[in-house]
């Protein structure tokens, strides 16, 4: 290639707009910007809120559940904050997802770009902010008592899926939202109530004790429950071994929900995009 035309291609790369790199790491920064403007305390947020949240519960909850004999002051910390981590890590993405493409129409109607990265940048963001304050929750484990082993190394990478899971279903439904509106606050409604049909807050042991033990039977159907109780076994807060089948739910959820809301997407990006 001569150099005039190595000239004008790169010419003609940059009057097209920036590369998907460079516009995957504009949205990153953009969004913690955005996420920081106007703080004082700027990224100190995302630890302070799960801390306090992680600390009322523990508060509260931890004299209202009973402990099995022998067991530690810190074990119902140590359940809470494994569980809390990965949620955390799927219910944002999850969140920030249905609304990407009507939050940056903007973008979307001026630039040309795979629309993808929205969601890329969405979980990158969410995994960094999150992934900060799993190191600050096992500070605070530490420094309770709990002594650390090599299950906790897995608790990020629990999340990381469970965070490809919440992207792939959040690929599907940002595209069904810009049809229908209300999707977003019925995800969110659906997240809240989610939440409880996880055991984060409670035990198994307790739920069975109270309901039945058909009860863990029906929990065992909800996907994200397989998520937290691994990351709760990682971090001893469970001596049961986890189940083949949750190790199965976790490896094979995030790869059909990536797969499903792909193709989804993808059907409905052309008429989604007239519809911005």
């Amino acid at each position: 290639m001569s150099v005039t035309s190595a000239t004008a291609a790169e010419s003609t790369r940059r009057s097209s707009g920036p590369s998907r790199r460079e516009f995957f790491w504009l949205l990153v920064r953009r969004d913690l910007k955005v996420r920081y403007a106007g703080s004082t305390l700027g990224a100190a947020w995302n630890l302070i809120h799960p801390v306090v949240m992680i600390a009322i519960y523990i508060a509260i909850f931890s004299a209202l559940i009973p402990r099995g004999e022998g067991a530690a002051p810190y074990d119902y910390a140590r359940h809470l904050c494994a569980g809390m981590l990965v949620w955390l890590a799927f219910a944002e993405t999850l969140g920030r997802s249905v609304t990407a493409l009507i939050d940056n129409r903007a973008f979307l109607q001026k630039i040309s770009f795979p629309p993808w990265l929205l969601h890329a940048s969405i979980f990158f963001n969410v995994l960094l902010v999150h992934g900060v304050g799993s190191i600050a929750l096992a500070a605070i484990l530490i420094a309770l008592g709990v002594r650390p082993t090599a299950g906790w190394l897995a608790i990020f990478p629990l999340m990381v899926m469970a965070a490809g899971a919440a992207s792939g279903l959040g690929l599907m439904l940002s595209a069904i939202h810009v049809f229908f509106r209300d999707a977003a606050q019925a995800i969110q409604i659906l997240l809240q109530v989610g939440f409880w049909f996880n055991p984060i807050v409670y035990t198994k042991g307790l739920l069975a004790a109270s309901i039945g033990e058909g009860a863990a039977t029906w929990l065992s159907l909800n996907p994200v429950e397989h998520f937290v109780s691994l990351a709760q076994s990682a971090i001893g807060a469970s001596t049961a071994a986890p189940a083949p089948s949750a190790v199965a739910v976790v490896l094979l959820f995030p790869a059909v929900c990536i797969g499903v809301g792909r193709i989804v997407f993808i059907r409905l990006l052309p008429e989604a995009r007239d519809g911005l």
